[in-house]
C-alpha cells in the first residue's frame, strides 16, 4: 500500500463545499436558501482559498524531500485536459442535442476559428466553464511562486498578490481585455482578485507549517476568534435581516467577480472561525463520504458542470417547477458521490 499523507478533514471541507457549490449552481429552493448563506461570501471562496493552502502544504512536504514542483504542472495540464473535454462535450452536445444551451456557446459557433485558439489558451471561457481554466494558470503560475515564497519571499509575493487584487477593484482586467475582440468572453471570475483569495490560502499554509503562527502552540488564533466572530455575526444580519438599502453595502464591496474589500473580509474572518472550531474539535467537519468527494474533486467539479448544463437544458416545466427542482440537485449530488466512490474504490485495487 501506498502511505497517503493528506489531512482527511481538509479533504471533507473540499467535499463539503463541491456539494454546496453543486446545490448553489442549480436554479432551485435549495440554492435560495444556501447561496450565501454565511454572509457575502459563497462556497468558491472556500474553494480557492483551501486550493491554495493544500498546495502550499504539498509544495513545503514535497521540498522538504527534495521534490521539485514539477507536480504543479502535470496537475495543471492535466485540470487543462479535464477543460478542454468538458468544453467539446458540451460545445458538440448543445449544437446538436440541446438548443436550449447553445447561447452559451455562440461566439464559438460563430468565430470556430479563433474562438477554439482563444479558449485553448484560456482566453475566452464560457460560462460555468470559467474555474477549471482559473486553476490552470494558478497552479502553472504557483510552480515557480510558491518555492520562491518558501525561500523568504513571502511578504513580497504576498503584497504583489494584494496589490493586484486591488487593482482588480478598479477594473485592471476590463482594461486589459480592450486588445482582445469584443465578443471574447474571460468568465465570470476576475483573475486578478481571485488570485488573492489562492495567495492568501498558500500564505496561511506558510504561517501554520513554517512560521508557526496558526499552529496550536499559538494563541493568535484563539485571540482571533473572537474578533471574527462578532464580525461574521454583524455580516450574517446585515445580509439576512436589514432590508433597508440605505444600511445595505454597497456593490463594490461585495461583488463577487472582483471580490469586494468586505467580501473577503467577513470571508477571511468565517475562515477564522472554522479554523478554530477545527483546530479543537478536528473531526467536526470530517466526513467519510465528504473526504471521498475532496480526494476526487477534479473530476467531480467537471461532471457538476456538465450536469449543470444538462439541466438548463431541460424544459421549463421541469426546470422551474416542484418537486423537479428541488430532487435534480439532489440527484446530482448522489452521483458525485457514486462517481466518487467508484473512483475511489479503483485507486485503492491499484495501489494495492
Amino acid at each position: 500500500m501506498i502511505k497517503s499523507h493528506r489531512i482527511s478533514f481538509l479533504d471533507s471541507i473540499r467535499g463539503i463545499l463541491l456539494l454546496q457549490m453543486t446545490l448553489d449552481h442549480f436554479s432551485s429552493p435549495i440554492s435560495h436558501v444556501l447561496y450565501q448563506c454565511f454572509g457575502f461570501f459563497s462556497a468558491a471562496e472556500g474553494f480557492f482559498f483551501l486550493s491554495g493552502f493544500v498546495g502550499m502544504l504539498a509544495t513545503i512536504s514535497k521540498t522538504a524531500r527534495g521534490e521539485t514542483t514539477r507536480w504543479m504542472q502535470k496537475r495543471a495540464f492535466r485540470i487543462w485536459i479535464y477543460h478542454i473535454v468538458s468544453l467539446l462535450f458540451l460545445v458538440s452536445a448543445a449544437l446538436f442535442f440541446f438548443p436550449r444551451i447553445q447561447h452559451f456557446f455562440v461566439a464559438l459557433y460563430a468565430h470556430p476559428f479563433l474562438g477554439a485558439g482563444l479558449s485553448a489558451v484560456l482566453v475566452h471561457t464560457p460560462e460555468w466553464l470559467d474555474v477549471l481554466p482559473l486553476y490552470v494558470i494558478l497552479l502553472a503560475l504557483a510552480s515557480f511562486i510558491f518555492p520562491r515564497m518558501l525561500r523568504g519571499h513571502f511578504l513580497q509575493t504576498w503584497a504583489i498578490s494584494f496589490a493586484l487584487w486591488i487593482l482588480a477593484q478598479f477594473h485592471l482586467r476590463e482594461f486589459i481585455l480592450q486588445i482582445f475582440p469584443d465578443w471574447i468572453y474571460p468568465g465570470f471570475f476576475d483573475f486578478f482578485a481571485w488570485q488573492f483569495v489562492y495567495m492568501t490560502g498558500a500564505s496561511a499554509a506558510i504561517l501554520w507549517k513554517k512560521m508557526n503562527i496558526l499552529s496550536s502552540e499559538n494563541s493568535f488564533l484563539d485571540r482571533a476568534f473572537f474578533v471574527a466572530l462578532p464580525f461574521c455575526i454583524f455580516c450574517f444580519c446585515l445580509r439576512h435581516f436589514i432590508d433597508s438599502p440605505i444600511l445595505q453595502p454597497s456593490e463594490f464591496l461585495i461583488a463577487k467577480d472582483h471580490v469586494g474589500l468586505l467580501r473577503f473580509a467577513n470571508f477571511l474572518a468565517f475562515v477564522c472561525v472554522i479554523s478554530f472550531l477545527v483546530r479543537h474539535k478536528p473531526a467536526l467537519l470530517d466526513f467519510g463520504f465528504c473526504r471521498i468527494l475532496g480526494r476526487h474533486s477534479l473530476e467531480v467539479y467537471s461532471l457538476h458542470t456538465i450536469g449543470v448544463y444538462l439541466w438548463i437544458a431541460t424544459p421549463a416545466a421541469i426546470q422551474y417547477h416542484l418537486p423537479f427542482n428541488v430532487l435534480a440537485p439532489i440527484f446530482c449530488c448522489c452521483i458525485l458521490v457514486g462517481v466518487a466512490a467508484l473512483l475511489e474504490r479503483q485507486n485503492k485495487s491499484r495501489h494495492k
